[in-house]
């Protein structure tokens, strides 16, 4: 373990947590003198104290008789590890921590590894005298595999807690598969859902296509918005813009509607102005009216250079 990779312990943190943070501080260091080769009880002591940092070292020279002289047959380096063991991690009540232990039980989405990791570490605290036994008896009643607890009672006191990790696992890996099983065949489901409703889909479409058609290109097989419609690249030799054939082509319609009303009330205007014009170059020209039984007749000449 390399220098920078083991911090200075916090001894300012919080009070109630200390005895937790200080635990695997302590394991940190114990790995590192290990892998430096360091074996010397003067020099296992100094490491704590450089490596714990200030604040470590006020605490070590203020607890009474925590920096002992070295003398023969007493270490150092343990005596130093004893008096802070006492002073962060006060020894808590067993029947506190056992209280703690028999509530731990295992999540639904747990993995089973997790579960008897923290039934391990929350043993360490319980002074159990047999600790595997009671981690066992936690598992058979906490655990979320009712196979395991079927195995647990079939084999019965013989079961050690590597045969109950190791059946574990198995099941759980068994589960797994299982889960997996049953997935394609929900998708497979799934996918002959989704092919009906397509299928479906297509021949309503289809059916609603015959009935209108393509405004592009007068298709019946397909509607205006089909991406493979013949005529969406086309130009259009009416109009001019691209997307549909002369035959379909409704650019300006509205405007041609207008144009032929128009015209058409301009043509029945210039009849009636003539008809008009008419009548009023007879009634110019007329030389002869005659009366007969009380009716009146008009006779009409038009001249020839009228």
């Amino acid at each position: 373990m390399s220098l920078l990779s083991l911090e200075q312990f916090d001894c300012n943190g919080e009070s109630t947590s200390m005895g937790a943070r200080w635990e695997p501080w302590k394991r940190a260091l114990l790995i590192y003198l290990e892998a430096s080769n360091i074996d010397k009880d003067v020099k296992k002591r100094a490491s704590l104290l450089h490596f714990g940092g200030i604040d470590l070292q006020e605490v070590f020279y203020n607890i009474p008789g925590a920096n002992v002289e070295p003398t023969e047959g007493e270490d150092v380096f343990e005596v130093a590890i004893s008096k802070l063991d006492a002073y962060f991690a006060p020894k808590q009540s067993k029947v506190y921590e056992r209280h703690i232990f028999r509530l731990l039980k295992q999540e639904p989405d747990e993995k089973f590894e997790k579960f008897v990791f923290r039934l391990r570490k929350q043993a360490d605290k319980c002074q159990f005298a047999n600790r595997d036994e009671n981690i066992i008896d936690q598992i058979t009643e906490k655990c979320f595999l009712p196979e395991l607890r079927k195995k647990i009672l079939r084999i019965g006191d013989e079961i050690t807690l590597e045969q109950v990790i190791t059946e574990a696992n198995t099941l759980e890996v068994v589960n797994k598969q299982l889960e997996e099983f049953k997935t394609p065949l929900k998708s497979i489901e799934n996918q002959e859902v989704n092919r009906i409703d397509s299928k479906f889909k297509r021949n309503f479409d289809t059916s609603r296509n015959v009935e209108y058609g393509c405004g592009r290109c007068g298709n019946l097989r397909h509607a205006g918005n089909d991406t493979n419609c013949p005529a969406r690249d086309k130009e259009c030799l009416k109009c001019g813009l691209k997307g549909h054939f002369r035959q379909y082509c409704r650019t300006k319609q509205t405007l041609k509607r207008k144009g032929e009303r128009e015209y058409r009330y301009e043509h029945k205007k210039g009849r009636f102005n003539r008809k008009k014009n008419e009548v009023n170059q007879v009634g110019e020209s007329s030389n002869n009216i005659v009366h007969k039984d009380g009716e009146t007749e008009y006779v009409f000449h038009i001249d020839d250079d009228v």
